[in-house]
């Protein structure tokens, strides 16, 4: 039947949802484009696999662009597109890598029973470079996103607010949680008002990369931080960025390693994602990293490193094996952390502490991803939050959806087309918080829909 595309695989189907949404996005971005075409070009779950390459920001000539003169369809076919003289020129200076839009519902409770979601957000993120010449050695790298702090790239549009909700719910947190915070406070330290609400978009990275030479490149200015083989879980949130600069060496044949880096940065402003804000603290450094990342084998890849961090000492060993012949399993990652020392807010001791993730990934019926697993992160994991009144309440640095205790955890996503597809999310706390202590997250659940924007401009050149 004419029209008929339910023979072909899914990265070649077009629903009508699809169709819409394109000519309405095609359209959008063409006025936006006349009109403020600087806005255009500066302007990302859990579920994103590994990069292949880990040096990630070592130039790369076939990078995929938003407006490519050809389009990929399937298993690599190429469809010639009528592209035209600026858009050619455009593609030699922009490479946009994400361009992305997503809804959900956000509903998650505290160790003591306190709702502290319950509403509806939304997350826009736009990722990219401008490329100084021609091989991209040079580059310009940007990543644009909504959220209000260094933990969250979604911002709350529906119902009440996280501020409103969690000034409400303070008379009913746990006497020895209110001691501490009364400690805390008579030390000096200020309750934190923790905005969550909005649509703006802000860099929370951008910064010039150079590779004068192929096993060198250097970045500075508000970079992403390096996990290695790591994830959110045992690190940094996903959104979270760094001030300063870092040197990427890649030359395994000398140096054994595929990439060791050396960053120096200011880790903070947890408050102040915006870099134009807090562009003067590239004059200052509080953090310190040195990793190593290693693939052993086309199946396993390995990382290690050292973070000092605000005062304290990390050492962290990540692996992520590939197991695509045992059927029941794509991939398994394993992660650890031991944070070495004991630091001090104010009066209140932070001891040292371990912790570590296990995860494991599956694809289903070339539509559905699953992974789940297991985390425990120790509950003095706030060690490096700026402000310490946040970490009473077990605000921690890691990502905000796992935060610190012992939880089992899962993620779905639904493929529904092409440029479209359905996200879930549940994590569930095993043991208790120690006495005393507050666990951010006891249970939590989300779920949403996400829109790759980009996928649908590129399905316009091509139609």
């Amino acid at each position: 039947m004419k029209g008929d595309m339910s023979h072909l695989p899914l990265s070649r189907q077009t629903s009508t949802g699809d169709v819409l949404i394109m000519k309405f996005f095609k359209f959008f971005y063409a006025s936006a484009l006349a009109v403020a075409p600087g806005s255009c070009l500066a302007q990302q779950a859990s579920l994103t696999p590994p990069p292949a390459n880990f040096a990630g920001s070592a130039p790369d000539t076939a990078a995929p662009s938003i407006i490519a003169p050809a389009a990929v369809i399937g298993s690599g076919q190429q469809v010639p597109t009528a592209s035209s003289p600026w858009e050619r020129e455009l593609d030699r200076w922009v490479d946009v890598k994400e361009m992305s839009f997503s809804s959900r519902y956000r509903s998650e409770t505290a160790s003591d029973d306190t709702r502290f979601f319950a509403n509806g957000q939304q997350r826009s993120i736009v990722d990219g470079r401008i490329k100084l010449d021609a091989a991209a050695r040079y580059t310009v790298n940007f990543h644009l996103s909504s959220g209000q702090t260094f933990n969250w790239a979604y911002s709350d549009v529906i119902k009440p607010d996280f501020a409103t909700i969690a000034g409400s719910a303070l008379g009913a947190v746990p006497l020895p949680v209110l001691q501490k915070l009364y400690v805390l406070l008579a030390a000096g330290y200020q309750m934190p008002v923790m905005p969550s609400r909005g649509w703006e978009m802000t860099p929370r990275q951008l910064f010039f990369s150079a590779t004068p030479v192929d096993w060198l490149t250097a970045e500075y200015g508000s970079l992403g931080i390096d996990k290695g083989k790591g994830s959110e879980i045992t690190t940094y949130d996903d959104d979270g960025y760094l001030t300063g600069e870092r040197i990427r060496l890649q030359s395994p044949k000398h140096l054994y390693f595929d990439e060791i880096a050396v960053t120096y940065a200011f880790e903070g402003d947890v408050l102040q994602p915006n870099f134009i804000d807090r562009g003067d603290h590239l004059k200052k450094s509080n953090y310190h990293q040195f990793l190593v990342s290693k693939n052993v084998s086309k199946r396993l890849g390995a990382s290690a490193d050292y973070t000092f961090d605000k005062k304290t000492h990390t050492v962290r060993e990540a692996a992520y094996i590939k197991l695509p012949e045992t059927k029941v399993l794509d991939a398994v990652r394993a992660e650890f952390y031991q944070r070495l020392n004991t630091v001090y807010a104010g009066p209140l001791p932070l001891a040292s502490g371990s912790g570590f993730g296990l995860t494991a990934e599956k694809a289903l019926f070339h539509r559905l991803k699953l992974d789940a697993g297991y985390e425990q992160v120790d509950s003095k994991y706030g060690a490096t939050v700026d402000n310490q009144v946040q970490a009473v309440f077990g605000f921690s640095m890691n990502g905000d959806s796992y935060s610190t205790g012992k939880h089992v955890f899962a993620h779905a996503n639904v493929k529904l087309t092409p440029s479209m597809s359905l996200t879930g999310f549940y994590i569930h706390q095993t043991v208790a918080q120690p006495t005393g202590e507050f666990g951010f997250v006891k249970e939590g659940f989300n779920g949403g829909l996400n829109i790759d924007l980009k996928s649908l401009l590129t399905k316009a050149r091509v139609m």
